[in-house]
């Protein structure tokens, strides 16, 4: 679709260079435009659209995020149903469409709702970084294919077949692939060169694992905790340097080491212990961080000794169930959400239990 673009011809209209073929013996619409004029047209049908999913749209921003500290990424085509809305030149190859009429989306909510919220947040921003990110972001070029003959049953039927066929890049993956991140740097390092714990241990491709230490994606925000004393976000920004990468990467060695020495004897049975539950582990590395901040004469082998080995971190602990963490009572095991409340739980219960060995 390079070469591609839309111009405004008209304060009444847009105008889209566009081509017209056939999809699934449908007549399909596709260009090219920026965020921007998709949200101007955008509009959601829930007789065919899903509720929004935040933790998807979570890792959307993240991805996009990725694309404006510089990398390159992707997106595919964004889909709509024109429902009448808009008319195809055959003779200049242009797809018409007035200003304020609204093209139904089948595929690409969670994209442009990532997109609208990190716009919203750069919005709020005068600094100049987040004035070239905002001006990228708005201009970042969809593909969008416009079918334009659907009925309301066809409509639902593609919609279901493309949120049942399709599956996007685990956060493991772009890790992995990243080029211009420090911390994406002393993860692969960690991976590749830790002095105890062998690369396979670590898994480089899935979202999850279950039968692992962890993926790239946990030890990758494992740091960010460890070390800055936050929960890793789409926005935030790890404070690694070439300056500090040696401690960063001292630190959390350390911790892997200590936390594969003081876990339970078989803790990697994620059906029988939460130790390595990736929420559990940013708990645990938010209170290490924490405790050793405040100057407290503890090394970070003593807090593992004294405090992580002596929690029992089995599902039949039922200390967890009280401070809120869910149980689900037909699996006999805790169910931890992708969010930051039940890492902050466990950090406060580690606290805790150090305040009365003190």
């Amino acid at each position: 679709m390079s070469g591609l673009k839309s111009i405004m011809v008209s304060p009444h209209y847009l105008t889209f260079n566009a081509v017209k073929g056939k999809q699934f013996n449908q007549n399909v619409i596709s260009l090219q435009c920026s965020v921007d004029q998709v949200l101007k047209f955008i509009e959601i049908d829930r007789e065919v659209q899903r509720d929004l999913i935040e933790y998807h749209v979570t890792d959307i921003q993240k991805y996009i995020q990725y694309g404006l500290d510089g990398n390159d990424i992707y997106f595919p085509p964004l889909i709509f149903s024109s429902r009448g809305k808009g008319n195809y030149n055959e003779k200049d190859y242009n797809f018409n469409l007035n200003l304020g009429d609204k093209l139904i989306v089948l595929d690409g909510q969670h994209r442009i709702k990532a997109f609208e919220m990190i716009i919203g947040r750069l919005e709020t921003r005068s600094d100049p970084i987040s004035n070239e990110k905002l001006n990228k972001a708005r201009n970042f070029p969809l593909t969008i294919q416009i079918f334009t003959d659907l009925t309301i049953k066809q409509e639902q039927q593609l919609f279901t077949d493309i949120n049942t066929k399709a599956s996007k890049v685990s956060n493991t993956l772009l890790v992995m692939y990243k080029n211009n991140s420090l911390c994406a740097e002393l993860a692969k390092d960690i991976i590749n060169n830790h002095p105890s714990i062998a690369a396979d241990k670590f898994e480089v491709r899935s979202k999850t694992t279950r039968t692992k230490l962890m993926t790239a994606a946990t030890l990758h925000n494992t740091i960010v905790t460890l070390n800055d004393g936050v929960f890793y976000t789409a926005m935030a920004k790890a404070k690694i340097s070439e300056e500090n990468y040696d401690q960063y990467k001292k630190n959390t060695e350390e911790f892997l080491n200590l936390l594969v020495k003081f876990a339970p004897k078989d803790g990697m049975n994620r059906n029988e212990y939460l130790i390595f539950i990736p929420s559990v582990i940013f708990g645990i590395a938010l209170f290490i961080h924490e405790s050793m901040k405040k100057n407290l004469p503890f090394t970070m082998e003593y807090l593992f000794e004294k405090v992580i080995r002596k929690v029992d971190w089995s599902h039949k602990n039922k200390d967890f169930k009280a401070l809120g963490i869910p149980y689900k009572q037909t699996t006999k095991k805790y169910n931890f959400s992708n969010g930051a409340r039940g890492s902050r739980i466990i950090t406060s219960y580690l606290m805790k239990v150090l305040g009365g060995i003190k």
